[in-house]
């Protein structure tokens, strides 16, 4: 099973951030026209994802859902649900920011990067190796699970 990499359209960057929380690849860029999204798509071997009806008549030899839903909420349950076969959802393993994958960084290797009570507080770290980016487990991250419970119900299984 291959997992599914997305490639979400400008009106989805949400949606994207919302992808890349749970473990997905999903690329997106601000301002970028509809013919050059659907080229990179085609050379990453990405799904596109839009709200755009129009975008689909533009290359019929990828693929491409125009989601039904408004809400960035709504349109990560849509996703999963069109996906469930092919989606894992692995939390917080991928950077939210840059969507490269995240790796196990030593207490020592961040002690100066993160804030003092965060480094006295924490065990564990995450460090993007693109962006630098580190992550670990706080409050927001128990706020997120709950919320990622209300928002896929059954298809969200820890």
């Amino acid at each position: 099973m291959n997992p599914p990499k997305f490639f979400c359209d400008e009106q989805l960057g949400k949606l994207a951030r919302w992808l890349r929380i749970i473990g997905q690849d999903a690329a997106f860029e601000r301002k970028i026209n509809d013919r050059d999204l659907i080229e990179k798509a085609r050379a990453e071997g990405r799904i596109v994802l839009t709200r755009d009806r129009k975008l689909p008549a533009l290359d019929a030899s990828i693929e491409v859902h125009v989601l039904a839903e408004n809400y960035p909420a709504h349109q990560l349950r849509e996703v999963v649900e069109l996906f469930r076969e092919r989606i894992e959802i692995r939390v917080f393993s991928r950077c939210a920011v840059c969507n490269h994958g995240v790796e196990a960084a030593g207490r020592e290797e961040v002690k100066d990067l993160v804030p003092d009570f965060v480094y006295r507080t924490q065990e564990r770290f995450t460090r993007c190796p693109v962006c630098g980016r580190i992550y670990w487990r706080a409050t927001h991250q128990g706020r997120v699970e709950i919320q990622l419970r209300d928002i896929l119900g059954d298809l969200y299984q820890r």
